[in-house]
């Protein structure tokens, strides 16, 4: 008889041997030249015709022996019509509930999808239906979450790691999208279908905050501002376009979890269906602080979700104070000012002399500074507010002893020292036997040669890979012409400093960036007068300077996220729920073999050990990962270990929470969820195209393949009956030929 059409199965013999290819070759080969020989024996005795049916009952049992030795398998494949269920997640967000079509809320129309599938599906597969907002539950169930958002991608992984998954044919999910796009969520190992609800948004009555911008830091009491991008929608018409001529704009700063105090607002024009609003902001708080920019609800729109956007600024203090000195003021101070402007944690304060005994300040005054308008302090007490010393190129002459030795005492205290280069610089400049020699990273001889001029490529030499002041400034090096036009011809490095960046002067490799540590502080100098002119190069060169001048003066004072023996950086500002967390750990010391880290993450009173790894072939840099699984706060904690001895502890708080508030984005994003299904292995259906998801298990894409194996060595007794009744046929071949 026939198989059914609905059961397919072939059937092909595997082979399993007890050794490797190598040795059953040998043990074939064995076995042939043992039977050529026997054979040859038998020839001297008896007569070719016997000798042929003596070796018979030898070959039979050595076949029998090679058969369980290479152990053949019968694989049955079945290929079958798939029995099971599918696994079915409903949005429940508050989203769901706008009426698009103006008949009926997205939820109904995804729960009558479902019912139809129940009838359309084939008869061995069954639905077990779910719904999801901020977590999976049960239908009905009403969501502790507060506006029932959408956190698509803590509930994929939530889903992607129940235990009963494999019991599934596959999983559904019907809904419009979120707000946020998700980068690598976590996905299911099974066929992941979706189906994306939602209208033509050109036929609707709406208006929408689709953007809002606003820094990511700012300074107390400095104004700043923030932007929010206005878009309406007229398609359905009515009288809805003429009540957009005044539309309502409010700001408003959080006080307290679910508290608002209105700041100020703006009535605008929204006829043209679209509008960019600019409103003004001052912040005398320190800390994280939140705003919420919203249009008042226009009778007759769809919805008034996506009338509102939260905004996150980081208001703090210029902690970091910076002192550049020098003869005048150059084109690199101004770049250099510009530059150090885009961090608002870094203070810049210039003094530089106007006539042969006066000097001016200029930039961001401290508190007592006024006795620097006599000049570069004499005393160390003149520099203890600031945390870095730039000194521009100057002879030795035009610093007292007493002025040098005030710097000496600043960077053997804890200060930050930065040499820049020039005519007038180190051995040019006539440091060589002064006190301040002992602060550069090369050893200084009068005899130093003057600046050379020219093209001078730069590349990161050995010791100064991976280290945290070129964090991307290394990879720009790398991929870009980036070159200097004048280096200083100083001496060689001396023993503990570390060259940052190099180039070649005709047969002489040369250090054109260095640093080293003197004292409890460090110290950079600059080989180059020209390293300015880098953020004048276009693209990718151009903000090389910038990153590498912000970088070196917090990681050279220590005041990095990571504190004075760690630098820290996170891949994300703001992390949702179901993110994977990167961050990466630079050691700032030399020893970074000789660390050990401890970290943990801690949620909701429950803390869990997290794996700090090496990164290959960055001796100084560590990498951490981990899942933020739901909304909530979570806690980081390292701790790194030089032998016994804590070298530095470290923590983050990590505020686990969409960026956007529930319904921000309406308009379904197709490409987000089709995606989604693609690299889930399944289907995106449109809407309207949901009734084709039952033709997924009913055809042969839903097709169940299993393959059984059974040793044909071992399926019954059959190879001892075999091997017995050829020892009995040679038993009765001998007594017939008379060999007993």
């Amino acid at each position: 008889m026939l198989p059914c059409a609905n059961h397919f199965f072939l059937a092909m013999i595997q082979w399993h041997p007890r050794f490797s290819g190598v040795w059953c070759g040998v043990i074939i080969f064995a076995a042939a030249a043992w039977l050529y020989f026997l054979h040859q024996r038998m020839l001297r005795r008896v007569t070719p015709n016997r000798a042929r049916w003596l070796l018979l009952p030898k070959i039979l049992t050595l076949l029998a022996l090679l058969f369980v030795l290479f152990d053949p398998v019968s694989a049955v494949q079945k290929n079958e019509a798939a029995k099971g269920k599918l696994l079915v997640l409903v949005d429940s967000s508050a989203s769901m509930d706008v009426a698009d079509d103006y008949r009926q809320p997205r939820v109904a129309r995804a729960r009558n999808i479902v019912a139809s599938w129940k009838s359309a599906l084939p008869r061995d597969v069954s639905v077990d239906e779910l719904e999801f907002d901020t977590t999976i539950h049960p239908p009905g169930e009403k969501s502790a979450s507060v506006g029932r958002g959408t956190d698509l991608g803590g509930c994929l992984l939530a889903l992607s790691e129940r235990n009963d998954l494999a019991s599934y044919l596959g999983v559904a999910l019907l809904t419009d999208g979120g707000d946020e796009v998700l980068e690598n969520p976590a996905l299911p190992k099974l066929p992941l279908y979706v189906v994306g609800l939602g209208t033509d948004p050109a036929a609707w009555n709406d208006v929408a905050m689709v953007g809002a911008d606003c820094p990511a830091t700012a300074e107390k009491d400095v104004d700043f501002e923030i932007s929010a991008d206005l878009q309406a929608r007229a398609g359905h018409g009515g009288d809805f376009a003429s009540r957009l001529a005044q539309v309502h704009v409010v700001l408003e700063h959080a006080t307290g979890t679910n508290t608002w105090e209105k700041l100020n607002g703006q009535t605008v024009d929204l006829s043209n269906l679209h509008r960019l609003v600019h409103l003004p902001v001052k912040c005398s708080v320190v800390g994280i602080q939140r705003y919420r920019v919203s249009v008042e609800p226009v009778a007759g729109e769809l919805s008034s979700l996506n009338n509102s956007r939260i905004v996150t600024v980081n208001v703090q203090k210029k902690s970091l104070h910076v002192l550049f000195f020098a003869e005048e003021l150059g084109q690199e101070f101004k770049v250099l000012r510009n530059e150090l402007a885009h961090d608002p944690g870094i203070a810049f304060t210039a003094l530089f002399r106007t006539t042969a005994s006066r000097y001016m300040l200029q930039g961001d005054r401290q508190p007592g500074d006024e006795a620097l308008a006599d000049g570069f302090p004499a005393a160390k007490k003149g520099l203890e507010p600031y945390d870095a010393i730039v000194l521009g190129s100057f002879p030795a002459a035009d610093f007292s002893a007493q002025q040098m030795q005030s710097l000496v005492q600043f960077c053997e205290n804890g200060g930050t020292v930065i040499f820049l280069g020039g005519d007038a610089s180190f051995g040019r400049g006539g440091y060589a036997g002064t006190p301040l020699a002992a602060l550069f990273p090369w050893r200084i001889s009068d005899r130093e040669p003057e600046q050379a001029h020219g093209i001078f490529p730069v590349r990161v030499p050995p010791m100064g890979t991976g280290n945290p002041i070129l964090a991307g400034v290394e990879d720009i090096v790398a991929r870009s012409s980036v070159a200097l036009d004048a280096v200083n011809l100083v001496d060689e490095l001396k023993p503990g400093a570390q060259a940052l960046l190099g180039t070649r002067a005709g047969e002489r490799e040369l250090a054109v960036v260095a640093t080293q540590p003197f004292g409890k502080g460090k110290v950079m100098a600059i080989a180059s007068s020209t390293l300015w002119k880098w953020a004048m190069q276009p693209e990718p060169v151009r903000p090389a300077y910038g990153l590498f001048w912000r970088q070196a003066v917090r990681i050279l004072t220590g005041k990095t996220e990571g504190g004075q023996n760690l630098a820290v950086r996170w891949d994300k500002d703001f992390y949702r729920p179901g993110d994977l967390a990167a961050g990466e750990i630079r050691a700032l010391g030399p020893d970074a073999a000789a660390l050990q880290f401890n970290a943990t993450l801690a949620a909701k009173n429950q803390a869990a050990p997290v794996t700090v790894e090496p990164v290959a072939g960055q001796s100084q840099t560590f990498v951490v990962k981990f899942r933020l699984r739901e909304r909530g706060d979570y806690n980081f904690r390292l701790v790194a270990y030089q032998g016994a001895r804590v070298l530095e502890t470290y923590e983050k708080n990590f505020p686990v929470a969409p960026l956007l508030p529930e319904g921000s984005r309406l308009e379904t994003d197709e490409l987000f969820l089709k995606k989604i299904a693609e690299t889930g292995n399944g289907v995106y259906f449109r809407e309207r195209d949901a009734g084709k998801l039952p033709e997924q298990f009913a055809g042969k894409s839903s097709r169940k393949v299993t393959v059984e194996e059974s040793s044909l060595a071992e399926a019954g007794p059959w190879f001892l009956v075999v091997f017995l009744g050829v020892l009995v046929f040679e038993w009765i071949l001998r007594r017939r030929l008379g060999l007993f």
